[in-house]
């Protein structure tokens, strides 16, 4: 009965609509996972680091047998010693340093992940209107096929009352079999858009995906000023900075001193004289002070150090201005396109119902016997030539809107 339940429950098909997707996305791609987990590695180095500013207490304890043909009398056969250590550092420049680099490093993961999201919810999106596209692109070779069903009926009666030719009828079976060739094409399509995103938001059950397959309302004002502010690799690469100027800071601490405070409490056994006699007895006691320690010389290491990590942050910056000059441009083609889509989508549109009218005028005129067959053919080309024309520029317009997203950080 369980066996059966579960056949049933995995028989099903998910039913998914376009926000839902977007959270499977966040939840299970394996670069939203990788992201979320580097980030809470960073925290942790955080905790790491901050524990240099705390005291450090160690307790040591040691046991030693001594062989009595081997040691004098001043020296216990069984030999205690028990030491208690602490240090509190009161100046040290490089825990500090390495305290800001550590929440700077953090602060430029959390930007990192919120470019994958952008990244992932664009593909998610991008995704979505491909299966959407050849579920209507199979709806409409569904439809296809039953007119060519309809057709196929009047010219084969047609042919076998003698109205029309032979080579007719054949053409017409052979636009009839053609139909069910494309649509199992449109189903193997769909099947595999399906698939890929199943993969992406890391599914293993069948979807199915609920919503309208239509153009998307976008509008943006100052689309480059957005772009600067918001854009996530423009965020990415400016923290990028932050961290390799608290890494240059971290490289020059040893040029500073280090101070601290120690204590230390021991307690031992020893061998001592009482009335003329050695006696074991436990002595113990403590000591405290400061500690500075100052590095005079080490050599080159220290410039050079500091000098790579200069080198890395000319690197960053040149990448940054690189990097804002191509995604204006990118920016740029990129409305460029979607003003010029949208046009195209109008154009489609009067298109696909200009062909509808003529496809309809055709019919009934061969069904009158008026009209030609060639002419009945053309026009139901034409129709399906637009209506999947008309599809295709929907997907692109909403792919583009995806694009300009991603790039303005809008998801």
């Amino acid at each position: 009965m369980i066996a059966l339940v579960l056949l049933l429950i995995f028989s099903l098909s998910w039913s998914l609509t376009l926000e839902e997707a977007k959270e499977l996305a966040l939840k299970n791609h394996i670069d939203s996972v990788k992201s979320l987990l580097e980030l809470k590695r960073l925290e942790e180095r955080i905790r790491e680091v901050r524990g240099g500013i705390l005291p450090t207490i160690i307790l040591s304890a040691t046991y030693t047998k001594w062989d009595t043909n081997y040691i004098s009398s001043f020296v216990p056969e069984n030999k205690y010693f028990l030491n208690l250590r602490l240090n509190q550092p009161i100046f040290d420049k490089s825990v500090w340093s390495a305290l800001k680099l550590a929440r700077r490093s953090k602060k430029l993961q959390t930007l990192v992940k919120e470019e994958v999201k952008q990244r992932l919810l664009a593909e998610v999106e991008k995704l979505y209107w491909g299966v959407l596209l050849k579920r209507e692109i199979l709806r409409e070779k569904e439809e296809s096929l039953k007119y060519w069903e309809t057709y196929f009926a009047l010219v084969e009666e047609k042919y076998k009352r003698g109205i029309i030719p032979r080579f007719e009828f054949l053409r017409a079976r052979s636009q009839l079999r053609q139909a069910r060739a494309n649509l199992i094409r449109a189903q193997s399509d769909l099947k595999s858009s399906l698939n890929s995103l199943k993969s992406f938001l890391g599914l293993s059950s069948p979807i199915e995906l609920e919503g309208e397959f239509k153009k998307v309302e976008f509008s943006v004002k100052d689309a480059f000023s957005v772009l600067k502010e918001k854009n996530p690799t423009l965020k990415v690469l400016r923290a990028s900075l932050e961290v390799y100027k608290a890494r240059i800071e971290l490289s020059k601490s040893p040029y500073y001193p280090k101070l601290s405070f120690f204590f230390n409490y021991n307690l031992e056994n020893i061998m001592d004289f009482e009335g003329g006699q050695l006696k074991e007895d436990y002595r113990h006691g403590y000591n405290f002070g400061l500690r500075l320690d100052y590095t005079l010389y080490e050599g080159s290491k220290r410039s050079a150090k500091t000098r790579q990590e200069e080198i890395q942050l000319k690197k960053t910056l040149e990448e940054l201005r690189f990097t804002e000059n191509k995604l204006k441009n990118e920016l740029e083609s990129l409305l460029t396109q979607l003003r010029s889509a949208h046009e195209e989508l109008l154009a489609r549109q009067d298109s696909l119902l200009a062909s509808q009218e003529a496809l309809n005028f055709s019919t009934q005129r061969y069904a009158e016997g008026v009209g030609t067959q060639v002419e009945l053919l053309e026009a139901r080309r034409n129709y399906e030539e637009a209506k999947l024309s008309y599809l295709r520029a929907i997907y692109n317009y909403n792919s583009l809107v995806a694009d300009i997203k991603k790039l303005l950080g809008e998801f």
